[in-house]
């Protein structure tokens, strides 16, 4: 992490065409919504490693990281709203 207090690693696969599809709506969602959020695209053949370290054992793969702890991460199938619920509480709590 570097020494952003808010950030979210979205990990996708080379061949996953749900991580492909899911990526721009997401990302627009979180410019729009939470900007001061520092987003990650983390592409799971190229960083295995850190991918393994924190447990990211199916893509699409979201860890919502709070002043470097872990606040929130899904695996798989994910809905925007769930993660719009998910982050806007910490964010807002953050901001002020």
């Amino acid at each position: 992490m570097e020494n952003s207090p808010l950030e979210l690693w979205y990990f996708y696969g080379n061949s996953c065409a749900i991580c492909h599809d899911l990526w721009p709506k997401l990302k627009a969602m979180m410019e729009e919504d939470f900007p001061a959020i520092k987003l990650s695209y983390l592409n799971i053949e190229e960083h295995l490693e850190l991918a393994g370290q924190n447990r990211m054992l199916s893509v699409p793969g979201i860890i919502f990281w709070v002043e470097g702890r872990e606040h929130f991460r899904a695996n798989g199938f994910l809905y925007l709203k769930q993660l719009r619920d998910k982050v806007a509480p910490a964010y807002m709590a953050y901001l002020q």
